[in-house]
């Protein structure tokens, strides 16, 4: 007596005889498909997020056109007028031009290269990318890091850069402003390492960084 052997179905798959041939085709395709296992014991492993990235805060509408800083008039240049206004007091910017001019005539004859492109270079390296804010959360004061956009970014690095300056030994700001300035180009300076210092704390803070 011969044994007819049937091949083996799927309970789940519908009736070969009651559906369509496509259906039929399809059916038995996705059937014979070998689906691959993964193991379960494997560990899985997540790279941590960039603390820029995780106190990233999206846009906030459209950017402010009104407060665009203008420019000076010898460079033509809107950092240099951002200089100005802030190493400005008591309304004396005519001093406070003076400082700034003769600081960049100096850093061009120290560095013998464009004075703008060192300029450029020590506000990109003393901007921040990330720093803490206060907030008060369950009755207790904690750090918590936050993105920082680019415009505050560039206000920090300036007004970092003319208090590393102003803390310099010596009586002329306009030594003291381009010594500084040549630093942070180099990636030394007070400036610098205020700007590592905030880093550092944002680090050490980064559990509360969904607090914002």
């Amino acid at each position: 007596m011969a044994v007819t052997s049937t091949p083996l179905r799927s309970p789940l798959a519908p009736s070969l005889s009651s559906t369509s041939p496509i259906d039929r085709i399809l059916t038995t395709t996705f059937l014979s498909f070998p689906v691959p296992s993964t193991p379960s014991n494997l560990p899985l492993k997540f790279a941590p997020l960039p603390l820029k990235v995780l106190c990233a805060r999206g846009s906030r509408g459209r950017p402010d056109t009104k407060n665009i800083p203008k420019s000076d008039p010898v460079y033509r240049n809107r950092l240099v007028n951002l200089f100005v206004n802030r190493i400005l007091k008591n309304g004396k910017k005519s001093l406070a031009y003076l400082i700034i001019y003769q600081a960049m005539r100096r850093i061009q004859e120290k560095t013998g290269s464009n004075p703008l492109v060192v300029l450029r270079q020590a506000v990109q390296g003393a901007t921040p990318d990330v720093a803490v804010k206060s907030r008060r959360v369950g009755g207790s004061t904690q750090q918590v890091p936050t993105e920082v956009a680019s415009a505050q970014g560039k206000a920090l690095a300036i007004r970092w850069l003319l208090d590393a300056s102003r803390k310099r030994s010596g009586k002329s700001m306009v030594l003291k402003l381009s010594n500084e300035i040549i630093d942070a180009a180099k990636g030394t300076g007070d400036a610098i390492r205020k700007r590592e210092e905030t880093h550092r704390m944002a680090e050490a803070n980064r559990a509360f960084a969904h607090f914002r």
